[in-house]
């Protein structure tokens, strides 16, 4: 049996990959969409891309042509610099799996996504759960978790029971599942 410190922040470190999944989905699925939209969806359409990037990509090309590459597929890069774009970006709350949505022309789904849950759920619920779950996240890794108190007298940390980690994984689980059956 673990130590009951150890085990609470076993516990703590599983919803905090549980919410780093459903991020790294939202990031796969715009990169995979991502060529399947033509116009582009207004989000993926004006995602900034630096200068630099762009002129590396062209001396890419302008390279590859000079080698007489016949196999050069520019949109490799391309992929690449999406991808290295977009993990500036966050997809874990409500709002941000919205954005990711949109970028992946998915956008005003909710509803649709939240009869895919068991029990139904509508988005307003969907909403509350989701930003607890990834603001209990965040205080986990921005502050250890630790419980907020305006004259401490010792450090002491937020409990996190089995079933509340249980509850927030299926809970991601289960979002993952539901926008993935609606694409």
């Amino acid at each position: 049996m673990l130590p009951f410190t150890v085990a609470a922040d076993m516990r703590r470190l599983s919803v905090v990959m549980a919410v780093a999944a459903l991020d790294t989905y939202m990031h796969s699925l715009v990169v995979t969409r991502a060529y399947t939209q033509w116009p582009l969806p207004g989000g993926l359409a004006r995602l900034d891309v630096s200068f630099e990037a762009l002129l590396a990509q062209a001396d890419e090309a302008k390279e590859a042509a000079r080698r007489g590459r016949r196999n050069f597929r520019p949109r490799v890069s391309v992929k690449r610099r999406l991808r290295d774009r977009l993990l500036r970006e966050t997809f874990q709350s409500y709002d941000g799996v919205s954005t990711a949505l949109g970028m992946a022309g998915l956008s005003g789904r909710w509803k649709e996504i939240g009869k895919q849950m068991s029990p139904e759920m509508q988005p307003a619920e969907i909403r509350a759960h989701l930003d607890a779950i990834v603001m209990r996240r965040n205080q986990i890794v921005h502050e250890g978790d630790y419980e907020r108190k305006e004259r401490p007298q010792r450090a002491k940390t937020t409990p996190m029971s089995e079933s509340q980690a249980r509850a927030d994984i299926d809970f991601i689980a289960q979002l993952v599942d539901a926008i993935h059956s609606v694409i």
